[in-house]
């Protein structure tokens, strides 16, 4: 997803960032390191990255609460559609694809909440929706990965931390 300024007429102007916004460009910057692809074999194609994205939004969605929440999830959208526009959708049929991306979207979120409250499994819940429902060696530790982003996410208490932003965990170090 791109991290453009935004545009007026052709006029750039300066952009103060919400911090919602600056919470989701941190679970977006997460997304996508590298050794999701390189390591945990998620696939590495513009749906991988998204449902990678999704993940990620879902933990910090999940930890934070109240407007800031809705401002993340505004950006978030905001930038699915801007993605989508630079890939070339056109005008009439974005709206169709952010409204399917937004049906993924709150199909993971409940199945990661599910995975992570102990209601289903959570490593089914990451087949399902980061590998598209083809088996994984790498579920186990995405699992891992997952639940200790959420209690990290937990620990760090967002809606105190508004300016400041949230911490990931390292990879691959």
């Amino acid at each position: 997803m791109p991290l453009l300024p935004s545009s007026v007429n052709g006029f750039w102007k300066k952009v103060y960032r919400t911090n919602g916004e600056s919470l989701c460009l941190s679970a977006l910057h997460q997304a996508r390191t590298p050794y999701f692809y390189e390591t945990w074999n998620v696939p590495d194609t513009m749906e991988g990255r998204f449902d990678c994205a999704v993940l990620h939004m879902c933990l910090l969605l999940r930890n934070i609460k109240g407007p800031i929440a809705q401002s993340a999830f505004d950006a978030f959208f905001s930038y699915t559609e801007l993605t989508l526009r630079e890939m070339g959708v056109g005008d009439l049929k974005v709206g169709k694809q952010v409204k399917n991306c937004a049906k993924f979207f709150y199909g993971a979120l409940k199945a990661y909440e599910d995975g992570l409250e102990g209601r289903e499994s959570l490593e089914e819940a990451i087949i399902r929706n980061l590998y598209g429902n083809t088996h994984s060696l790498w579920a186990d530790e995405v699992g891992n990965y997952v639940r200790t982003c959420d209690h990290l996410l937990k620990e760090q208490d967002g809606q105190k931390k508004e300016g400041q932003g949230v911490s990931w965990p390292a990879l691959g170090v």
